[in-house]
């Protein structure tokens, strides 16, 4: 009888075990929409811009939060680029993403060394 006990426990506390540990949350969740992308590095941008934050040694002027030209440059299993266009200084700004849209990194030409 106590055999069935301490059996009974161990399976119980094992089921319990595993279901918390395939059922954590690690970002194996649905990947972000493109949109989301977009607005997240939109989000991005405007936080580069506000704390003057240097992209390439070069201070982005407030007008660069107007740009409205943003597009996926690049989309891999990890990572997005996303394109910004500004019209009047003729020059497109990157923004990499990880594929849960954190922020990694900006350049004027694109190449990240993470791709």
């Amino acid at each position: 009888m106590f055999k069935k006990i301490i059996a009974a426990f161990t399976l119980a506390l094992t089921i319990l075990i595993s279901s918390v540990a395939l059922g954590h949350s690690s970002g194996h969740g649905k990947p972000p929409s493109n949109e989301q992308i977009l607005a997240k590095a939109s989000q991005d941008l405007a936080i580069i811009v506000e704390k003057s934050e240097p992209v390439e040694g070069k201070v982005l002027g407030t007008s660069w939060k107007g740009a409205t030209t943003k597009a996926i440059h690049n989309k891999t299993f990890k990572h997005y680029v996303v394109s910004f266009t500004h019209a009047e200084e003729k020059r497109t700004l990157y923004i990499l993403l990880n594929s849960q849209g954190t922020y990694l990194g900006a350049n004027f030409n694109g190449k990240f060394k993470e791709l």
